[in-house]
């Protein structure tokens, strides 16, 4: 008897990306020959080594299909896959911003209200870090909609992209969370995009830690602080964590947890470099999908100025591993001041990093959101309003709406008297503060700080000073680790972190 395995993304319920080949692989024992047939196409699969791959020409959007696979000319088949969707798949990815789960959103108890649209399915990929690793994931693994039980520990973020985006495109929707708090980018890159300066630094230091700790302690300390991770005490004094603590709350939870076992960087970590690219993002290519969302940097910031050196080289790895051009819309790193002992202090590095990537790497869209910062949490709650501003970001760069999706962007300045006049793109009618003054503009002349006596708002930002000597200007925006940017344009996005010398 014919034993067929299909790897995890295909399952029940799943959704197909629609206008792209269809890739379908997996293993097969017990026969020779494969035929699948989908929308009413038909193609056999020759099985080499005990896999099999095949592609089905691209379908358009829609629902209610089936998935058969026969094995030899047998006529009931081995495999059935009902309640396809075909439609628009994006991989939600990054660290624990993006990891985010729905049931620590500030909106959750308006989200659990909302009607269910059954034209979103999500899937969460199971978080392993190393090959032969057991745990107990009930969550992931599977494709869900709205309201099941998965949904509350589903990506914030991914989710509410997929409700904001979904009505607009008229299709089906999938969201693929492929994600782990805490992890630096190289995790999810492949070995040999890590080999040349700057980023041959990530693996000199992961090689450094590993030969400082015994091979065989090295196991033994991994395992009992996975032991740890996965016990039902620390998931539950961590989610505590997520819901939000201040900073009295924080240090003596730290105090609480002091002696808990410590996972060592080493092979059986989830933050060496690559191994989650191996691990979990290999999993699920080449299946097919329209674009990536991500949120990630926060682990970064210790190597923040070569930030956008190490996100394009990811960008390029996930676009060759799928050969797709695929495109990559991410966030800005929100303001943060302190959060279980670490600071926001190099956040301003990777921001500029990030900036570079937008300029630099095509394909590219970059949401900011300087307005939804916390001072004392680096899990900002309103992850809402990040899938919003994703899905309206996708609606301008990917759907090719003409609207307005990204933040003023400052592109240059003059002197006017004792005025400055500011220069911004992406403004719409005329930009907006909320306030009465503009929050974290720093002015200086000479390396001493000059006040803006008022200013005014239109198409640009007009800046009124008592006098101005002929020394040239400097002007900073948002460039601290935290602050509350309340500086907006037409549709209420941010204007972005930026430093202007005005002569």
């Amino acid at each position: 008897m014919a034993q067929i395995k299909l790897p995890e993304i295909f399952q029940n319920g799943m959704i197909i990306q629609r206008n792209k080949t269809i890739k379908i692989w997996g293993e097969a024992e017990g026969t020779d020959k494969l035929r699948i047939t989908f929308c009413g196409d038909s193609i056999f699969a020759d099985i080499k080594e005990g896999k099999f791959y095949c592609e089905l020409a691209a379908k358009e959007a829609a629902c209610g299909q089936k998935l058969e696979i026969f094995a030899d000319e047998k006529k009931e088949p081995a495999v059935v896959l009902d309640d396809i969707c075909i439609g628009d798949i994006y991989i939600a990815a990054g660290q624990s911003n993006m990891e985010y789960y729905m049931r620590y959103d500030a909106h959750w108890n308006e989200i659990k209200q909302w009607e269910r649209n059954d034209m979103i399915r999500m899937f969460n990929c199971k978080r392993i870090a190393y090959p032969g690793q057991n745990r107990d994931l009930p969550e992931c693994g599977s494709w869900f909609k709205e309201h099941e039980y998965q949904w509350e520990s589903f990506s914030a973020p991914g989710y509410t992209f997929a409700r904001s985006i979904q009505p607009v495109i008229g299709v089906p929707v999938g969201i693929i969370g492929c994600n782990w708090g805490g992890t630096p980018a190289c995790a999810w890159m492949g070995s040999s995009y890590l080999n040349d300066p700057p980023l041959s630094v990530l693996k000199k230091e992961y090689e450094e830690a590993v030969g400082a700790v015994d091979e065989e302690e090295m196991r033994r300390l991994s395992l009992e602080a996975w032991e740890y991770e996965d016990s039902y005490l620390h998931q539950v004094a961590w989610r505590a964590m997520m819901y939000g603590m201040n900073q009295q709350d924080q240090e003596r939870w730290m105090a609480e947890t002091a002696d808990a076992p410590v996972l060592p960087l080493g092979p059986y970590h989830h933050y060496r470099p690559s191994g989650l690219y191996e691990m979990m993002l290999r999993e699920l290519a080449p299946f097919s999908v329209k674009g990536v969302l991500w949120y990630q940097g926060e682990s970064d910031a210790g190597h923040g100025e070569i930030y956008d050196k190490t996100f394009a080289s990811l960008i390029r790895c996930w676009r060759d591993l799928w050969q797709d051009e695929l495109p990559f819309l991410y966030v800005q790193l929100a303001p943060f001041g302190k959060w279980l002992g670490i600071g926001g202090e190099d956040y301003p590095v990777v921001r500029e990093s990030q900036e570079r990537v937008l300029k630099n790497v095509p394909g590219t869209g970059m949401i900011s959101i300087m307005d939804l910062g916390m001072y004392e949490d680096i899990h900002p709650k309103r992850k809402k309003e990040v899938g919003e501003r994703l899905a309206l970001l996708a609606r301008g760069l990917i759907y090719g709406e003409d609207i307005l999706c990204e933040s003023p962007e400052f592109t240059g300045g003059k002197r006017e008297g004792n005025q400055i006049r500011l220069h911004f793109s992406h403004t719409g009618s005329k930009l907006h503060v909320n306030g009465n003054g503009i929050n974290s503009l720093c002015v200086e002349q000479g390396g001493i700080l000059i006040v803006v006596k008022d200013f005014k708002l239109d198409q640009d930002l007009l800046l009124n000073f008592e006098t101005l000597t002929e020394e040239p200007v400097e002007i900073r925006f948002a460039k601290e680790g935290y602050c509350e940017v309340n500086l907006f344009n037409e549709a209420d996005l941010p204007v972005k972190p930026f430093t202007a010398v005005v002569i």
